[in-house]
């Protein structure tokens, strides 16, 4: 249970506790809901169900033979379980339920009402049903629910303790390649190269990643040749609502609802710029692919998905992966520097408390991470990933951006996977290499 120790300790609290207790479960494919389950019931007696899409009256018989019990009521089933003494129910993709049968969530509800206690847990992979729909659907017994639990991709600290042999560089690629997923990484062998994973989850028809991700924009919407050419343009750089328009031809209000649509299921992001007033350096309007997953997949598989049934996984590498790679990285790079200077100031290790966090997108350059205090004393994070060592030059670009941005930064940490020249030499300045994370 790597990385998810929290919530099973969260959902053990709840089931120990004297009051029934309903808890929704979610987060998309992937995130381990089936796996944390799992280790959560393995010693108690409970009832397990997943809904599968199916119309009212087919879904409350599966439901009751899987309990063995001949009912049209869910309350009925239910409370036939809990008097030969199970306390703990759990339904995955219980959504599946819900907009097809509006009596399930009364019965729910009647169940943790009784006296009786009893722990309900109703998970779903749907994301933007959950934050967006549920309580709609679900009405006034949505009340009944007492805790939400959501599941998120790793922490690069959790990711790095699925892996033992590792080499901290390769640790970055695969992180960046899988998003830190958790089912995911459980399909990554970390005994083989990773050209060699590459070309077996993605480069062959038989590959489980072949079409992972346009399977997974299926699932989610209608119109998937919309979404696959904005998630390409995405990929390709094109970050701005207007590049796209010029590029695709479509409306900018149909972009605009497309985008909003990816938004909400977490798969697309707008970015927005460290807020400096009034800055006419400052580049606005940003998307970008949130999950590093879906953008490694429409950024190599999907623009050139019809040479690969007739390449060889390994010459397709070789051209058109191995020498884009680094650049690619750079974001998941960005995130685990970020998440290393959180952790330092957490640890009270940072020059001082910073009380605003962000990114500047400039005209003429980013900087990737700044964190300031009350004073407006800036801590500047800087990631490299140039196939050479980081140089003074490069550490004296970077404080023009900042002089641009018009921050006022005091303490710089630059992140390279390539090292640092000698020259690069000063007080305010800490260089930490991709060995040190």
């Amino acid at each position: 249970m790597i990385g998810r120790e929290d919530q099973l300790k969260s959902l053990n609290q709840n089931y120990a506790s004297s009051k029934s207790n309903l808890t929704i479960l979610y987060g998309r494919h992937g995130t381990g809901k089936t796996t944390l389950i799992k280790e959560f019931i393995k010693d108690k007696k409970s009832f397990y169900y997943k809904a599968v899409p199916a119309d009212d009256f087919e879904q409350n018989g599966m439901f009751g033979r899987a309990a063995g019990v001949e009912s049209d009521s869910y309350y009925e089933i239910m409370k036939a379980l809990r008097d030969r003494g199970i306390m703990l129910f759990v339904v995955e993709e219980f959504h599946n339920i819900i907009k097809m049968d509006s009596n399930f969530m009364s019965d729910v509800s009647r169940l943790v009402r009784d006296e009786s206690k009893v722990m309900v847990i109703l998970s779903c992979s749907s994301v933007a049903w959950v934050e967006n729909s549920m309580v709609k659907a679900m009405g006034n017994y949505a009340f009944n629910i007492n805790a939400f639990m959501k599941l998120k991709e790793f922490s690069y600290s959790d990711f790095i303790n699925r892996f033992h042999n590792t080499e901290p560089r390769e640790l970055l690629y695969i992180y960046a390649i899988t998003g830190g997923n958790p089912g995911y990484v459980d399909r990554w062998n970390e005994n083989i190269s990773i050209k060699e994973n590459i070309c077996r989850l993605f480069l062959t028809d038989k590959g489980a990643w072949y079409k992972e991700a346009l399977n997974y924009v299926k699932d989610e919407f209608r119109e998937i040749s919309v979404y696959n050419t904005i998630l390409s343009c995405l990929a390709m750089g094109k970050n701005k609502l207007n590049d796209i328009h010029e590029y695709t031809g479509y409306g900018r209000d149909k972009i605009s609802v497309y985008l909003k649509n990816l938004i909400a299921r977490e798969i697309v992001e707008k970015i927005f710029s460290y807020d400096v007033f009034g800055n006419e350096n400052t580049r606005k309007g940003l998307y970008r692919i949130q999950d590093s997953f879906i953008e490694f997949w429409y950024r190599y598989i999907y623009q050139d998905w019809s040479r690969i049934d007739v390449t060889e996984p390994y010459e397709f590498y070789d051209s058109h992966i191995e020498d884009r790679l680094e650049e690619f990285v750079k974001n998941a790079f960005i995130r685990i520097a970020g998440e290393m200077l959180e952790i330092l100031g957490d640890m009270h290790k940072l020059p001082f408390e910073a009380v605003r966090k962000g990114s500047w997108y400039g005209k003429n350059g980013d900087i990737h991470l700044i964190f300031e205090d009350k004073d407006g004393n800036g801590i500047i994070g800087q990631v490299y990933v140039d196939d050479r060592k980081v140089c003074m030059e490069d550490f004296d670009r970077l404080r023009e951006n900042v002089q641009l941005a018009g921050i006022n930064g005091r303490f710089y940490y630059l992140f390279s996977i390539n090292g640092f020249s000698d020259d690069l030499k000063a007080d305010n300045i800490a260089t930490i290499g991709i060995e040190e994370l």
